[in-house]
This record gives structure tokens, C-alpha cells and sequence, in this order.
């Protein structure tokens, strides 16, 4: 896996999303390599971010603070990254399934890509879970951002 390119790929995608998607729909993917390249990387990043903030920062509300206990975060880690990942496969699932509705045409790849390119603002505004209170606003904006991608 190339970092460089992933990182790369979602500036591109985030900051100038009109010159970016002609060159996405244009690349040669598979399912496995766009999970494995892209997918599977930025997934990660809300669910990691949502472990550090339950069960190492905690809640902290009027002077007290709650944690969730350690085993119980990682559960809930690997189960949230689970969701992500077969979410975006369900959404371009979806998205296939509509592409004639709106004059496209099926294909399941090209579908992928849009689910999981329009997916990455959202992934990577998970890291503001971390931030107390607000932290869901900023996630929220870049799953809006991601749906104005599409």
C-alpha cells in the first residue's frame, strides 16, 4: 500500500472533487484493491478515533468523567469498523442498483468507487471524535460534504 497515493487521492477527492472524478472513473480498479488501497485505511479512522475517546479520554460531563472499559471499547472498535466497511459496499450496491434511474449505466465497480470516494471526508473528519461535544458536528459536516461529492 502507497500512502503517498492514498493520501494524495483523498486531497484530490476533498479540495477538487471536478478534476478528480474524471480521473477516478477513467482508473482500472478491483473490489479487493480499492478496499486494500483506500477502503480499508480510512474506514479505520472513526473507529479508532472513537476508542481513544471512550475508553481512553472518556465522557466528561460536570466534573465527572465516564470511560467505557477497555475490552468493551475494542469490541465496539472492531464492530464499528466492520459496519464501515460493509457499509460503503452496501452503498455502491445501492448506487449500481440506481445508475439507470438517473441515465448511468451498472457497473459495480464504478459504483464502489463512488461509494467509498464520497465516503472520505466523512472518515476523515472521524478524527474529530475525539474533540469534546462538537466532535459529532465536524463528523456530520463531512459525511454533508461526502453526499455533495456525490
Amino acid at each position: 500500500m502507497d500512502f503517498g497515493k492514498l493520501i494524495a487521492r483523498a486531497q484530490a477527492i476533498l479540495l477538487s472533487p471536478k478534476t478528480e472524478w474524471p480521473v477516478i472513473a477513467a482508473e482500472q480498479e478491483t473490489v479487493a484493491n480499492l478496499y486494500k488501497n483506500y477502503i480499508i485505511v480510512l474506514a479505520a479512522i472513526p473507529a479508532i478515533a472513537g476508542f481513544i475517546k471512550g475508553s481512553l479520554i472518556g465522557y466528561s460531563a460536570f466534573g465527572f468523567t465516564a470511560r467505557t472499559p477497555i475490552v468493551s471499547g475494542i469490541i465496539g472498535m472492531i464492530v464499528a469498523y466492520a459496519l464501515a466497511l460493509a457499509v460503503v459496499y452496501l452503498i455502491g450496491l445501492i448506487i449500481d442498483a440506481l445508475a439507470p434511474t438517473f441515465g448511468g449505466e451498472k457497473n459495480q465497480i464504478q459504483a464502489l468507487k463512488t461509494a467509498a470516494y464520497m465516503s472520505t471526508a466523512g472518515w476523515i473528519a472521524g478524527i474529530a471524535v475525539i474533540v469534546p461535544w462538537i466532535g459529532w458536528l465536524i463528523v456530520w459536516a463531512g459525511f454533508f460534504y461526502g453526499a455533495y461529492l456525490l
